[in-house]
């Protein structure tokens, strides 16, 4: 067989290689990337003592801006009681070691729970949990403790929110101030919650700020939820001049997963709100709707525990991603802003499976490396027809979430999705808790991605591992935007010589000769 690749073939291919622009079965724009992606054999982060019945899960994952090698992983504990902990790696992720941030409990608490992690510029370690008590497991307060010597030694923990402060998150802008600013966002419920679900509206989501190193934080702001509104699961991501992103669900009329009663799932839309401050947090706009036909796939298992949105931020561009069975199964989706959160474009599949195969993708984390490439990483279930065994796939756009990798396998055993802590209230009956996040740290050339795992788990327990993956990524050169650019003028280019080329030939062609016949 002879391949003749003419002047405009050429520009295309050149042109998708920058754009990444070749589109697979199903219409979905995918990249077609030079530089292969590498993904390193998983790592177990946790101990794997199966007699434990420990439930890791929920890892969050940084590094240290003054020595980037050293990197952290706080992570919750569902089982055999709620805790938290947090892992080391002085290898930038290819080996961990537990710390101890929290050897001895604040007085009036008896678990610690739900960690966040921020370093300030000096490489000061914050450590932020919410202290959990009595029976019913009732937040008695978050409280701040900070390590300037890479978690070898932990200040004493230091109340910073009183009681009753849920999914409650925590963000550190390095360049505001001697010790940065402390952003921290929660959900503020205004009574006691029953068992399994909030109690009578309204339960805001507020947030606050600190320049103290979190002594002190500004009067509470309020941003959604001070009348009727539903509003669970808040997000929080920071951005270039001091922007500050929070988004977060409106539960609408799902009186059902919001109170944790009894019933299947919830047959209405969902909407995600947002609201951005550019003034480093003192002000907040009016929300503005993300997206407000989202289709839940499952009941809400633990409201309290609800996977947020994710956001990430790449200068002006926002990006937003959550679960969304609107094309018939559970799928990982994501909306884009291109004005800090003002305006919201279409929405784009990040899983590249079939629609509607019945197997599901979910909770997806997005980060942005430092040159720009957008990475997004979620559990996905597509090689199980029985859809209960999940591996964890990953992603990345390197021309502005405009178009996305091919996904990509990182876990090289699927693990059963129906082991872990379950609740008994009406709204859990037949789920298991599986955590609130995929670990999602995005480097130059690659990212980190940890995931709760039960392989080495049996079936009759509650234990969860954590592991970790290095993946190797192509970084952009020049800059996201003018990849995209110049990869479409390519493109325009190449389609431009084919039709010349086309037109040349039909001149050329002599009359005797049958269209389309080999000369």
């Amino acid at each position: 067989m002879r391949l003749t690749v003419g002047l405009g073939a050429l520009a295309i291919v050149a042109g998708a290689l920058l754009l990444g622009g070749v589109v697979p079965a199903g219409g979905d724009p995918r990249p077609s990337v030079a530089t292969t992606p590498a993904v390193s054999a998983e790592i177990p982060v946790t101990p794997m003592d199966q007699s434990l019945g420990a439930g890791y899960n929920s890892p969050a994952v940084l590094a240290d801006p003054t020595e980037p090698r050293f990197v952290v992983m706080a992570n919750r504990l569902d089982a055999p009681d709620f805790s938290c902990a947090l892992q080391v790696s002085g290898n930038a992720g290819r080996g961990w070691l537990p710390a101890d941030p929290v050897p001895e409990l604040p007085r009036g608490t008896e678990r610690c729970y739900a960690p966040e992690v921020a370093f300030d510029r000096d490489g000061v370690l914050y450590y932020l949990f919410v202290g959990l008590a009595g029976e019913g497991n009732e937040p008695v307060g978050a409280f701040l403790t900070t390590s300037s010597d890479r978690a070898r030694t932990f200040t004493p923990p230091r109340r910073v929110l009183g009681p009753l402060k849920f999914g409650v998150r925590m963000a550190l802008d390095p360049d505001i101030g001697s010790q940065g600013r402390v952003h921290l966002v929660w959900v503020d419920a205004t009574s006691d919650p029953p068992t399994g679900g909030f109690g009578p509206l309204p339960n805001p989501i507020l947030t606050a700020h600190s320049d103290d190193g979190g002594k002190t934080f500004s009067k509470p702001i309020t941003l959604g939820g001070g009348g009727n509104e539903r509003v669970v699961g808040p997000a929080l991501a920071l951005g270039p001049d001091h922007a500050v992103h929070v988004a977060w669900y409106d539960l609408k009329d799902d009186a059902r997963d919001y109170q944790g009663l009894d019933g299947p799932v919830w047959q209405g839309n969902w909407a995600i709100a947002a609201s951005s401050s550019t003034d480093g947090g003192r002000s907040f706009p009016r929300p503005t709707v993300v997206d407000d036909e989202i289709v839940p796939h499952e009941r809400v298992m633990l409201i309290f525990t609800m996977p947020p949105p994710s956001l990430a931020v790449q200068g002006k561009r926002l990006c937003a991603a959550w679960t969304d069975a609107r094309y018939g199964d559970a799928d990982a989706v994501l909306r884009c802003s291109l004005d800090g959160g003002r305006r919201w474009g279409g929405l784009r599949r990040l899983n590249d499976d079939a629609r509607g195969n019945g197997r599901w993708q979910y909770m997806p984390r997005l980060a942005v490396s430092p040159g720009g490439r957008i990475d997004a990483a979620f559990y996905d279930r597509r090689r199980d027809r029985a859809n209960l065994m999940a591996d964890v796939y990953a992603t990345y756009s390197i021309d502005g979430a405009e178009h996305f990798a091919p996904n990509l396998r990182l876990s090289s055993e699927s693990f059963d999705t129906s082991i872990g802590q379950q609740y008994l209230h009406p709204s859990s009956a037949g789920l298991y808790e599986f955590g609130g996040r995929i670990g999602l740290l995005s480097r130059r050339h690659g990212t980190v991605v940890a995931w709760a795992d039960t392989r080495n788990s049996r079936p009759d327990t509650t234990s969860q591992d954590l592991f970790a993956s290095v993946v190797r990524l192509p970084e952009p050169e020049g800059g996201s935007t003018r990849t995209g650019v110049v990869g479409g003028a390519l493109v325009g280019l190449g389609v431009l010589l084919v039709t010349v080329a086309a037109v040349v030939r039909r001149r050329r062609r002599s009359p005797s000769t049958p269209d389309g016949a080999a000369s």
